[in-house]
């Protein structure tokens, strides 16, 4: 579980953060603050499609350095 919440803790934190403004801008109905909350809510979703992408590369990064030590 502890592993879990490390890797996705972030993610998880960003998703409530998101979905809470999201909610917020879905309220605001008149207000110029309105595009505001939703562009906050698209970047927390690149956001999270950004952790995603690092976390690819340097998992990739890992597993190269682990073929290239198993070749030596």
């Amino acid at each position: 579980m502890l592993k879990g919440f490390l890797n996705y803790g972030l993610v998880a934190a960003v998703l409530v953060w998101a979905a809470v403004v999201g909610l917020m801008a879905y309220r605001l109905e008149d207000s110029p603050w309105r595009w505001a909350f939703i562009a906050l809510v698209f970047a927390g979703i690149l956001t999270i499609v950004a952790i995603f992408r690092i976390r690819r590369y340097i998992d990739g990064l890992s597993k190269a350095e682990q073929d290239r030590g198993s070749q030596s």
